[in-house]
């Protein structure tokens, strides 16, 4: 099994649930005016294509982050 990337992607727009599922399931956490979208990539022509859908949205950018294993383990344990 190809082992994936657990990325952090961080758009200043607060999104709904509803745009959040076109982004391949991502989990969404909502903080002040900006929305952290959290997952796995199996690798990064799927995050390519994760970027570009996130700018046919017409939403603003602001990072993109691979989170190490321990940090995604945090990450995504923060939102349970």
């Amino acid at each position: 099994m190809k082992p994936t990337l657990t990325i952090r992607i961080t758009v200043k727009e607060r999104l709904s649930e509803r745009l959040a599922a076109a982004l391949d399931g991502m989990t969404l956490r909502r903080s002040g005016g900006a929305t952290e979208l959290f997952g796995e990539v199996v690798d990064h022509a799927q995050l390519h294509g994760l970027l570009t859908r996130i700018r046919d949205l017409g939403l603003e950018l602001e990072s993109v982050n691979v989170l190490s294993a321990h940090d995604a383990k945090e990450s995504l344990h923060d939102h349970h």
